[in-house]
């Protein structure tokens, strides 16, 4: 299937609604429809410094997850891989790239096996140990202070919660956080509802999440990027995807750790783009896998 992209659409914002909920979307660039999916607690704008040299290759369509940033609702990882299909249905998009970074990661792994039809190509950056179901969890030493996050959140509110966040991000993710950095970082933990922590509500159960033994369904070009720095947790799922993902390529970008498209935009970029272009030769070539 030819890659199209709706001539209408470069250069628009707007919002859309699905499933119940609004979401708000930025389409910039042109070339191949490259999807990025923000993580947790932020929103589209964590892609602010990476999107001006990957719009110069790809459109780039960027939006806020349910819960997070101006989107509406409360977050839900089970619907986030449904609310995808939606938006791009609307959008015009048959077919794109999809790259999630760390709860992202797993939204677009998601959509990638429940959508397989509308996915070209996967990269998987910094993926978290909630992309796979039934993964063992990370040791405790490892794994985030999630009961401490809440605790502050509920006794001291919502600002002591994303506090707490910003101290764990800034010991935990690796290289040197520079000024401009962690005031980017302060600014989008600003959108953070942490409804999610503090006032749960129900899984809405759209999409299933992705098993171990499903990993190998999935056919289409896939990459997988971490920092050197990363965190255990993550390189150790890292590993789990590559292992089990047919043809997975695992890439790990120098100076930097869960944020290394910060620390290193142009080493982050040039690894996209090359997936891109090794990707489209690939397919001029005929299947990629049988």
């Amino acid at each position: 299937m030819l890659l199209t992209v709706p001539a209408a659409l470069p250069g628009q914002t707007g919002t859309v609604a699905v499933n119940g909920v609004s979401l708000p979307y930025v389409v910039e660039g042109t070339g191949p429809p490259l999807v990025l999916i923000h993580g947790w607690a932020v929103n589209h704008r964590y892609w602010d410094g990476n999107v001006g040299e990957l719009a110069r290759h790809a459109t780039v369509i960027r939006y806020d997850r349910r819960g997070f940033g101006a989107a509406g609702g409360k977050p839900d990882p089970t619907a986030d891989a449904a609310d995808l299909k939606a938006l791009l249905d609307q959008l015009g998009y048959a077919r794109v790239y999809v790259m999630g970074h760390s709860a992202g990661a797993s939204a677009a792994l998601t959509f990638a096996v429940r959508y397989p039809a509308m996915v070209e190509g996967l990269v998987l950056f910094g993926p978290g140990p909630t992309s796979v179901a039934g993964l063992p969890p990370p040791a405790a030493e490892h794994a985030p202070p999630v009961q401490e996050w809440i605790a502050a959140g509920r006794t001291h509110g919502v600002d002591s919660l994303r506090a707490a966040i910003a101290r764990w991000a800034a010991r935990s993710f690796g290289g040197t956080p520079t000024p401009a950095a962690m005031e980017r970082a302060r600014r989008m933990l600003q959108t953070y509802s942490g409804a999610d922590l503090l006032d749960p509500a129900p899984p809405s159960n759209l999409v299933e999440p992705v098993r171990v033994d499903e990993l190998a369904t999935v056919r289409v070009p896939t990459l997988i990027l971490v920092g050197e720095q990363e965190m255990v947790m993550v390189r150790q799922v890292a590993n789990v995807l590559a292992d089990h993902i047919p043809g997975a390529r695992l890439v790990v970008i120098p100076g930097g750790g869960h944020t290394v498209n910060w620390l290193e935009p142009e080493r982050f970029a040039a690894e996209v783009r090359r997936f891109l272009r090794v990707s489209a030769q690939d397919r001029s070539a005929g299947p990629v896998r049988h």
